[in-house]
């Protein structure tokens, strides 16, 4: 008897509602929300990228594609693709994993002679899946991506090595492509590609003669997960728009939801949960910001700013500085240190959680230290015998200061290593001069090194895609604008 009280007890705790954290002083709902931002932002704004992707069904969201369904862009990013993680030098597929009813089989055809990449990540930022022509080669490969604790039959086509456990049975799936030349028959060869990139599930790839389906065969099936109204006004730019209730309300919403699967081998991450259901957030928990009292409200408010500025002091403490450009300290420590992977998250959700595949920097200021401006013509040179050190390919882009593409007479937003190769740029003396302004230059050669500039306040990004080690610790010297 005493073991089955001792039980009843447990389960009424564990599922307790906001009531049973009404004793806890101010002061410790405080703290305990400032370490609750740290931990579950890349939960909480996965939960909003996962809702773009599988439920906003309406017309005018290209992203949807329900769940285990690639999505891809199919035409060169500019000022239509309001998205700053994209770059102008690649095309990209993506996927909101479900694996709660089987396994899944991402397959890639033969990719020769151009940059590809694919990338899958749990809602921690944990990539626990990569390959691409810098990982394993250019072959077809057919990977099988399985169900936490999978204990079915695993058919005997799979290498092992392309046989995926998953470390959550949501996840997200990226893939890039490079476009080198930009014109419509290269846009139709990628187009080509990305058909034959299919997420298909175990069974009807067996039933499908050991094949994918193409993705505009599968039909979109929409995400049942539990809704959140204001995520139709937060989702896109969700670290910048979401309130302390949103961020509380949607955290609560992670932890009761059975495709995001628990790290139950962290010693970390169980205090963590209890340390939340103190606040009365976690499974079994019924959080309604209305229903707390103004008190309550304030020191959640309080911690959930004190979380906002943690994660930002970490962000300026963990940039490497490349001669002014300013690019993420990237470790790959993601697992426990929740500050690490809520830094990446702020900085860029999605990108890898490691400077292996690529790494981005950004340059706000000019050679003299003021902020650049579309009132000002500049140079940017670059020396050929000191190019970035990359074993793939590099492109620098200007965009306004939100990071998206403003829209230009010549439609071009970068300048990349594909157009030097190409020899579709002026080069003098050994140096390639690259002009930022507004104005159309009047000399041909300075035209075909034009970077059109936006009116008013702008910034660079430089992508490098299989960046060497000098671009990851800093050393590699990036030119900065000369007015």
């Amino acid at each position: 008897m005493l073991r089955r009280a001792l039980i009843v007890f447990a389960l009424t705790a564990a599922h307790a509602g906001p009531a049973a954290a009404e004793k806890i002083s101010a002061e410790d709902v405080q703290k305990i929300a400032a370490e609750a931002y740290v931990y579950g932002l890349p939960q909480v704004i996965f939960y909003g990228q996962r809702w773009i992707v599988t439920q906003d069904d309406r017309a005018d969201n290209a992203a949807y594609a329900g769940i285990n369904r690639f999505s891809h862009t199919r035409k060169k990013m500019g000022p239509d693709v309001p998205d700053p993680a994209l770059s102008a030098t690649t095309l990209e597929g993506a996927a909101v994993l479900d694996l709660r009813k089987e396994p899944m089989v991402l397959e890639i055809p033969e990719i020769v002679g151009r940059y590809f990449n694919a990338q899958c990540m749990d809602q921690y930022g944990h990539h626990y899946f990569q390959v691409g022509n810098q990982f394993n080669g250019t072959k077809a490969r057919a990977y099988l991506l399985l169900p936490v604790g999978y204990a079915g039959k695993v058919p005997r086509d799979f290498a092992t090595t392309d046989v995926i456990p998953s470390p959550s049975n949501t996840g997200y799936c990226r893939v890039r492509l490079a476009v080198m030349t930009g014109t419509d028959e290269e846009m139709a060869r990628i187009s080509g590609l990305q058909d034959q990139i299919t997420l298909t599930p175990l069974n009807k790839w067996l039933v499908n003669n050991h094949k994918g389906v193409p993705q505009k065969k599968a039909k979109a099936i929409r995400g049942a997960y539990e809704p959140y109204a204001r995520l139709t006004e937060i989702a896109r730019q969700q670290v910048k728009k979401q309130t302390a209730a949103d961020f509380f309300t949607i955290l609560n919403l992670v932890l009761n939801d059975p495709s995001m699967t628990v790290r139950e081998d962290s010693i970390a991450e169980a205090k963590m949960i209890k340390r939340l259901a103190r606040i009365g957030i976690g499974s079994g928990q019924d959080f309604e910001w209305s229903q707390l009292d103004p008190a309550r409200q304030q020191a959640l408010n309080a911690g959930f700013q004190a979380g906002v500025a943690a994660v930002q002091r970490a962000l300026t403490d963990n940039v490497v500085n490349m001669n002014g450009w300013k690019a993420v300290r990237n470790s790959g420590k993601v697992k426990t240190p929740w500050l690490a992977r809520a830094m990446m998250t702020h900085a860029a959700w999605g990108e890898p959680d490691r400077n292996v595949p690529r790494t981005s920097a950004v340059l706000t200021i000019d050679a003299d230290n003021v902020p650049l401006d579309g009132k000002n013509a500049y140079t940017l040179t670059v020396k050929l015998d000191n190019l970035p050190p990359v074993t793939e390919f590099w492109s620098i882009s200007i965009q306004n200061q939100d990071g998206s593409f403003v829209r230009n007479d010549l439609d071009r937003y970068a300048i990349n290593s594909f157009m030097l190769t190409q020899k579709q740029l002026h080069i003098e003396n050994g140096r390639l001069v690259i002009y930022l302004q507004r104005q159309k230059p009047a000399d041909p050669n300075q035209l075909k090194n034009w970077l059109p500039a936006p009116n008013g306040p702008f910034r660079l990004r430089a992508t490098f895609y299989g960046p060497k080690w000098a671009l990851v610790d800093g050393s590699y010297k990036m030119p900065r604008p000369v007015k």
